[in-house]
């Protein structure tokens, strides 16, 4: 049986445990989406801004070719600059179709792309047909490479603008999926508290219900079935380790005469002052219980049968030397008690009981007032 203070601990435990997987949890998600999302961002921001950078060029080296129209080294960079472009709007595509952008927000931007895919198919195939003296022909080809560059400078520009306030909203979206993550966080907490507060309520309340059920309600001694259960623990303990357990049965002596001439109040009351002194006199390790009526037991484990007799004589004494209160203060009270003894948990409870009950009813059918022992089975 878990008490209740141990119970608590547990709990408490168990409660701390769970705050900090929840926050490793809220934290991990956070961190790793905040990651996750700035990757993707920043990869398709950068693959923009190269494709830009590509297009720059691509002016750059068309300008130069009108004042250098025989130069090969222009036309290698303006060959290698066109060859690079369907390769960045294949990025460019992918990377778009991985992001949270609407595809609403950039469907004009490819469209654009489209269009921009068909001037660099007449780009590239008027440098495969482009003469290896250029001369003039080289006009057409500044006026379709200045096309070109304008519609994806144009398109890579709004693409770019659509990147930052997507990752500016998403960024936003996930603080707050973020925050929720952590009040759901917190939510679960608040529930796991309180259910750990109501176990720790139906524990404490079923801790009492339990000591009701084993306590005598009169005296607050033990009842006879918590007596029965820690003689049968320490049997089980003797049959393992050996030892000696002694079992003390009392009874009152003409206990009805003080209900009968006095009442039942005067009778409870004496019945608890008599209780009050047999845990008075009895040791610590001994359990004293009420069995019912005016009989008492003592459970007196790793107890011999000599032991158990100094006792029982200490309670007899105390008994008779016990000044009641109340009517019954001039009625002097007296007590047979009957001894059984078992070694090595050599027999079953009910039979310790048993020799002890029949050395109670010798001591009865002998004059009262005494102690009848019965060691051994």
């Amino acid at each position: 049986m878990i008490p209740a203070s141990g119970l608590r601990l547990r709990l408490l435990a168990g409660f701390c445990l769970l705050g900090a997987i929840g926050a490793v949890v809220a934290g991990a998600f956070a961190l790793q989406a905040g990651r996750h999302l700035g990757a993707d961002y920043s990869a398709l921001a950068g693959d923009i801004v190269r494709a830009q950078e590509d297009t720059a060029e691509l002016r750059l080296e068309l300008d130069g070719l009108i004042d250098h129209a025989h130069h090969a080294w222009h036309m290698d960079r303006i060959t290698s600059l066109v060859e690079r472009i369907p390769e960045r709007i294949r990025t460019i595509r992918e990377g778009l179709a991985r992001s949270e952008i609407n595809a609403a927000d950039y469907a004009p931007m490819l469209a654009e792309l489209t269009q921009a895919e068909g001037l660099y198919r007449r780009l590239a195939s008027t440098l495969d047909t482009l003469p290896p003296s250029v001369g003039d022909d080289v006009r057409q080809l500044n006026r379709l490479g200045h096309e070109l560059e304008g519609s994806l400078a144009w398109t890579y520009s709004r693409l770019l603008q659509e990147v930052h306030q997507a990752a500016a909203d998403q960024q936003r979206l996930m603080a707050w999926l973020s925050l929720a993550v952590i009040l759901l966080v917190i939510l679960v907490l608040l529930v796991a508290a309180a259910l750990m507060l109501a176990l720790v309520r139906i524990h404490r309340q079923w801790l009492s219900l339990r000591q009701l059920s084993v306590t005598d309600e009169l005296t607050q001694l033990a009842n006879r079935r918590q007596l029965w259960e820690v003689a049968q623990r320490y049997l089980e303990l003797n049959q393992r380790d050996g030892g000696e357990l002694s079992l003390l049965l009392i009874d009152l002596d003409h206990f009805k005469q003080i209900n009968d001439r006095y009442g039942h109040p005067a009778g409870d009351a004496v019945l608890q002052a008599v209780a009050a002194e047999l845990t008075r006199v009895a040791r610590e390790s001994d359990l004293v219980a009420r069995l019912g009526g005016e009989e008492f037991a003592v459970l007196m484990p790793n107890t011999g049968t000599e032991g158990g007799r100094r006792l029982g004589e200490r309670l007899r004494e105390a008994t008779s030397d016990l000044t009641l209160s109340g009517e019954a203060r001039e009625h002097r009270l007296t007590i047979s008690l009957g001894l059984a003894t078992t070694l090595a948990g050599r027999e079953a409870l009910a039979q310790l009981y048993s020799r002890a009950d029949r050395c109670l009813y010798r001591a009865k059918q002998n004059g009262r007032n005494r102690l009848e022992i019965n060691a051994q089975p």
